[in-house]
């Protein structure tokens, strides 16, 4: 594996001169001069050209600004983002020509004659569009998680083992047949829900930002017929070798299932490894209880597939690509076409030393594609769901006002708009600020029991009077909230405080398990266990904390605690894997 900072990177230009003015840029923005010596005035025409170029480049430094997903769709909106590209890139096309560098005309890779003409619409186009504002974002996070999720890993085999580890801890598996929403890597991660083939994209997604290239293998099929949720390998192209991670066993596949050297799965096999010993996969069956499936014949000669889409494969990346170096290096372009010194994705696939297979079998992926056209035509019914999935991130609603009744005894409640301060929070996890958001999920747990409410809570007589707000909210107040609360017209609210505070409980957990606070990670699941027995991360809590014990090196709590898991979950099968490899660790050592 290749640093994404040396200057030989197979992907990054080397810096321009338009690269070198924006960190000039970013420099000296806002700072005064010290007085100088006057020196002779610049040509007009000069000066002209570099505030152009000034122009241009604050242009593409705004829009990126803008793109980020702590901002994108909270502080700025797709649309301005997408604008302002679109003034860098007129700008920018503006001043090659002026150089005589004219932009050179897309000739889309010969692979994409194959796919559905839209694709070849969308890789050609020019201008950017709304659809880009998400895959952008996308990779502003995968750059900037694919370093705090690699851990403290020094060596790039540990590197990868540890993104994988990642987004499989943090992407709960749910079924295919479930899922009816699209959704692209960022949005797996922010709502910590997403099938197989969601886990496999975002781990390539990181591990593209570190220059690695991965591919889909599964059994070789009949063509147009779409990949099976039950039989698909991530196949990472690590040096010489092809190594293999099942998303749907959370697993790195390894050869020493039958006499485990470690706790956890560090070595994962190569695909030369499986074709030869078929024996390896078979136990691999064994152990998950016949879930994996698949078998050295069916990858003696695999259906090999690139993970990308059009926006990747297109012209108005690859020339953004050249742009994006140095301080700001981010990899938004990864082209199937060859350039003069550097091997485009599609050769780098088919060529690839261990590649067990011709290169007219390499083909594209189509589960990114089919999820980016359909996220920009989502019918009702999926806005409908992804609002429900995403819930609890509204919360809290806070108590504004105490409407009196003409009785004088009873209230009703007045809310105000919800505060979305979960939202906030789960975002600053996801970006990898796991100490920051620790208080706000503490909070969050508390408002079922302190059920929130506006600094000065209002209270309306029976004649439509305002009093006097509350500064200071008693035990009394509290019990007349909740009281009041569990009348059946506020059900609503109950319902979002208590799906907040179970979610807030369970991503404490996660982020103490990435602040490596092991035993506080075991403690947060027995809490998470006593307070949300019928909560939305049941599984998932028993399987954090069995990760979390064995990192303690206690494999028979370990076992227990996966043992409580409903042999019905999706993720059963690697749960199976790793309660047979402890279970063979326990014996060793006896």
């Amino acid at each position: 594996m290749r640093d994404a900072d040396r200057v030989c990177s197979r992907r990054l230009f080397r810096w321009n001169s338009r690269s070198a003015l924006l960190s000039l840029v970013l420099i000296w923005s806002g700072c005064t001069p010290q007085a100088t010596t006057s020196k002779p005035d610049k040509p007009q025409s000069e000066q002209a050209d570099q505030q152009a170029e000034s122009r241009i480049l604050r242009n593409l430094q705004n829009a990126m600004e803008g793109l980020r997903p702590e901002k994108l769709g909270i502080a700025s909106g797709p649309e301005q983002a997408i604008a302002v590209l679109n003034e860098w890139a007129k700008g920018a096309k503006a001043e090659a020509e002026k150089r005589g560098e004219g932009w050179e005309p897309h000739r889309p890779h010969g692979l994409l004659k194959s796919l559905p003409k839209e694709w070849i619409e969308q890789v050609s186009l020019e201008q950017f569009v709304e659809r880009d504002a998400p895959y952008l974002r996308d990779c502003l996070w995968a750059s900037k998680a694919t370093k705090f999720a690699a851990g403290d890993a020094e060596k790039d085999l540990d590197v990868v083992v540890n993104l994988f580890d990642y987004v499989v801890r943090n992407v709960a598996l749910v079924s295919a047949r479930s899922r009816r929403v699209p959704m692209g890597p960022f949005d797996v991660m922010l709502l910590g829900r997403g099938t197989a083939a969601d886990r496999a994209w975002a781990f390539a997604e990181l591990l593209r930002q570190r220059n690695v290239d991965s591919v889909i293998l599964s059994p070789r099929r009949p063509a147009g017929e779409a990949t099976s949720n039950d039989h698909f390998l991530i196949g990472v192209l690590f040096e010489k070798d092809i190594l293999l991670f099942d998303p749907t066993l959370g697993l790195p596949l390894t050869a020493d299932t039958a006499d485990p050297k470690s706790a956890l799965p560090r070595l994962p096999m190569s695909l030369r490894q499986a074709q030869r010993d078929p024996k390896l996969l078979e136990a691999i069956a064994q152990d998950s209880g016949e879930t994996f499936a698949l078998t050295a014949a069916m990858l003696e000669a695999p259906q090999v597939e690139l993970i990308c889409h059009s926006e990747q494969l297109s012209i108005r990346m690859k020339r953004l690509q050249q742009e994006l170096t140095g301080e700001n290096s981010l990899i938004v372009s990864d082209s199937l076409e060859d350039s003069e010194d550097q091997p485009g994705l599609w050769s780098r696939v088919a060529k690839h030393p261990a590649a067990a297979w011709s290169a007219d079998d390499v083909a594209i992926w189509p589960y990114p594609e089919i999820v980016r056209e359909t996220t920009m035509g989502m019918t009702p019914e999926q806005k409908k769901e992804i609002n429900k999935l995403s819930q609890s991130l509204a919360a809290p609603v806070r108590v504004e006002r105490f409407l009196a009744k003409p009785d004088g005894r009873n209230f009703d409640l007045e809310f105000a708009k919800p505060e979305r301060t979960m939202f906030k929070r789960r975002m600053e996890h996801v970006m990898g600020r796991w100490s920051d958001v620790i208080p706000g999920y503490l909070a969050a747990q508390l408002y079922d029991v302190d059920p929130p409410t506006a600094k000065k809570l209002q209270l309306v007589a029976p004649d439509g009077k305002t009093k006097d707000g509350l500064s200071v909210v008693g035990t009394t107040e509290t019990q007349t909230l909740r009281s009041i609360l569990m009348q059946p017209e506020y059900a609503h609210i109950r319902k979002l405080h208590l799906l907040a505070g179970d979610d807030a409980c369970y991503w404490l957990a996660l982020c103490q398990f990435e602040q490596n606070r092991m035993q506080a990670v075991v403690d947060q699941c027995v809490i998470y266990a006593n307070q949300h027995s019928s909560g939305g991360w049941v599984a998932n809590n028993q399987s954090l904390m069995a990760m979390a014990l064995v990192k303690l090196k206690k494999l028979k709590p370990a076992v227990r605690a996966l043992k409580d898991i409903d042999e019905d979950d999706p993720a059963s099968g690697g749960h199976r894997m790793l309660m047979a490899r402890w279970q063979r660790l326990l014996e060793a050592a006896e």
